[in-house]
């Protein structure tokens, strides 16, 4: 995958924090795309997989269900707006 370069002033913006949104900033690096990737998202964190959430919603910590973590974003440059 790549990564950013922030001489590639090409910018994406992903509005939507669901897995279809982490989706398209991953394929986009898969993709060699450098340019900068922003996504905007109105919920307070990361990605994660609802539909598990709202199968067990009493016994899971969503916290628990983050598809990727602020690592994986940070090493690949896919920077995330919350709230």
């Amino acid at each position: 995958m790549a990564s950013r370069d922030k001489s590639n002033l090409s910018r994406f913006i992903i509005v939507g924090n669901g897995l279809a949104g982490l989706s398209c900033a991953e394929t986009l690096r898969q993709s060699n795309f450098t340019g900068e990737i922003m996504v905007l998202s109105s919920e307070n964190m990361l990605p994660y997989d609802s539909s598990v959430l709202s199968k067990s919603a009493a016994s899971v910590d969503a916290g628990k269900l983050v598809a990727r973590g602020s690592d994986f974003l940070d090493e690949f440059g896919i920077d995330y707006y919350l709230n």
